[in-house]
């Protein structure tokens, strides 16, 4: 009975802990004046955090990466303000992309609603403002004559509003002239009922010279006042906020904003992807397979709010001739951790952003018997029922013996005070004949305890899959 009681009580704690853990997260999103603080002092720091000289060999000073080796973009404008923003609306996304740049500044998922009952407000996924900045930046590198567009070039916009209406694809092209007149059209591809975004750029070489650039593309954030909330039992994992990135070497990493901060990240790999985690929703840079890629971050830890860059840089440069045209092109996930949109993206590992933690031996397969019931009622509250329906049907021989080692117990009760009385004070003596109690009746004392410890990493694995 001492062990029963022993495992109830560690239940009841980890219960508290999950809840206290919950209601503190609760605390902090309600409170945000942490991040407030130096507001001011991060704005007027930002055009400050672009100097004219680099200083790295993955990133210049400007945070744009370098496949060269590293020098000064001319005639770079100085970040302090923002361009105009360009309004995308599709069946799914609410996207704002900024001329300054070209850069994703806002995502707001339509199709998940912050409250159900108020539909028309979106969980807004990327934003740019002084307590928040979460931005996908994309550009070009090389040779500093060329003056290629990256994330600070002003382009220009045909118009300032776009709705993907009834069609079932939307472009929305920026245009940019560089030097020797070579023309540049950054073009923006939304499908209907889809999270991902295609990125392409068309460049016109109307120059003397042959062309040669590099695409990069990466995330800008800023750390959130309830990044890392998570659980003893996960290791922060399934409510993670943070960074990812795979590569078939090196697998599925997770980065923390202090791993970001702390150490730049620099990986050469033939393919991969680069991430930002947010609990139940994901953006991620999906460059082709077959290349040769580099993977880095890059952090503004000088800041207020400190910002920091999770992207890769395609290492093989696009040449193109004189009086030529050519195009280079990537792929932006922006979107919830569903698995089926996941796969389909064709990406290795990009699955793995779906984290169970050390739990995921046993999620995995519960998610999958999962779906499959799902296909068949086509209702997540009846398979939700189901599920736990066969669960307790496949512990019923467990939980039944612990359930007549429990009666057991329970009826050998009396012949154990009995004994506790007359050899209260003799410890050795009264264990010597428990024991012997134990042997004659053929009872395990543990055998109402370890069916219930087996059955309790499956229903928290469940817990987190749902």
């Amino acid at each position: 009975m001492d062990i029963q009681r022993l495992i109830l009580f560690v239940a009841l704690g980890l219960v508290s802990m999950m809840l206290m853990q919950n209601w503190q997260n609760h605390q902090l999103q309600k409170n945000p004046a942490a991040i407030e603080q130096g507001q001011n002092s991060q704005l007027n720091n930002q055009a400050a955090s672009v100097p004219g000289v680099p200083s790295a060999p993955v990133l210049n000073s400007e945070g744009v990466p370098t496949a060269v080796a590293p020098s000064a973009i001319p005639n770079e404008p100085v970040v302090t303000t923002k361009g105009e923003l360009i309004k995308i609306t599709t069946d799914v996304l609410s996207i704002d992309i900024d001329t300054l740049g070209g850069s994703i500044s806002y995502a707001g998922l339509i199709q998940h609603p912050i409250k159900m009952a108020v539909p028309n407000d979106p969980t807004v996924l990327l934003q740019d403002n002084a307590l928040d900045r979460y931005k996908a930046e994309s550009g070009l590198t090389g040779a500093a004559d060329l003056a290629l567009p990256n994330h600070h070039t002003q382009f220009s916009a045909q118009k300032l509003s776009y709705d993907l209406g009834s069609a079932d694809s939307l472009e929305v092209p920026l245009s940019y002239t560089g030097a020797n007149g070579i023309q540049y059209t950054k073009i923006y591809t939304f499908k209907r009922d889809s999270y991902r975004i295609d990125v392409r750029y068309q460049i016109q070489n109307n120059s003397s010279s042959p062309w040669q650039g590099n695409l990069y593309g990466h995330l800008l954030r800023t750390e959130p006042s309830d990044s890392g909330s998570g659980s003893y039992l996960t290791g922060q994992t399934p409510s993670f906020t943070g960074g990812a990135y795979y590569t078939p070497e090196e697998l599925y990493n997770k980065l923390s904003f202090s791993d970001m901060g702390d150490e730049k990240l620099e990986v050469n790999a033939p393919s991969g992807w680069a991430a930002m985690l947010q609990h139940y929703f994901v953006s991620a840079w999906l460059p082709k397979a077959d290349g040769n890629y580099r993977f880095y971050t890059n952090s503004n830890t000088r800041l207020a709010n400190p910002e920091y860059k999770l992207g890769y840089l395609d290492l093989t440069p696009t040449s193109i001739a004189p009086g030529q045209s050519g195009e280079i092109s990537t792929a932006l996930y922006i979107g919830p951790k569903e698995r089926d949109r996941l796969d389909a993206q064709g990406i290795d590992g990009l699955n793995l952003t779906v984290d169970y933690g050390w739990l995921t031996v046993i999620a995995e397969p519960l998610f999958w018997v999962m779906r499959k019931i799902h296909n068949v009622v086509g209702n997540w509250g009846w398979t939700i029922i189901l599920i736990t329906i066969l669960l307790k049907a496949i512990f019923l021989p467990l939980s039944a013996a612990s359930y007549k080692s429990m009666a057991k117990m329970k009826k050998l009760a009396p012949r154990l005070k009995t004994l506790k009385e007359r050899y209260g004070d003799d410890k050795p003596k009264f264990q010597q004949e428990m024991m012997k109690v134990y042997k004659e009746e053929k009872v395990n004392p543990a055998g109402g305890c370890l069916p219930i410890l087996v059955q309790i990493p499956v229903f928290i694995a469940l817990y987190w899959v749902l």
